[in-house]
């Protein structure tokens, strides 16, 4: 995935191996360390079309909380959409997408 954009807009970036390259720290709710930008898909890192399509909704949801927008019913989407992609996750299958992501959000380095 190009991440050229996400590089610009100067969200900090880490090279992650078991997410596809280099993609941008964020915290859970998939919010960058620029606070204006949420990432998802491929540029979050390299996973399946079905965790991206909730990764997307939880981007979206989480975005539209943050500048006070929705209400009670969003924020038991964007949980229901976090319980998602935990079980799209879970098991061995999603043990290497799993350890990516805990040093993305942690911001360490696989290299470090």
């Amino acid at each position: 995935p190009l991440s050229d954009l996400l590089w610009q807009a100067g969200c900090e970036m880490k090279y992650v191996p078991q997410l596809g390259g280099a993609v941008a720290v964020r915290d859970s709710h998939l919010c960058t360390t620029n606070p204006r930008i949420y990432v998802a898909g491929d540029a979050a890192g390299v996973e399946e079309a079905s965790s991206a399509m909730v990764e997307g909704l939880v981007a979206g949801l989480a975005a539209a909380l943050s500048l006070g927008l929705g209400d009670q019913q969003a924020e038991q989407q964007l949980s229901q959409a976090r319980e998602q992609l935990t079980a799209l996750r879970a098991g061995p299958e999603g043990e290497k997408i799993r350890a990516g992501l805990a040093l993305v959000e942690k911001g360490v380095s696989a290299d470090a």
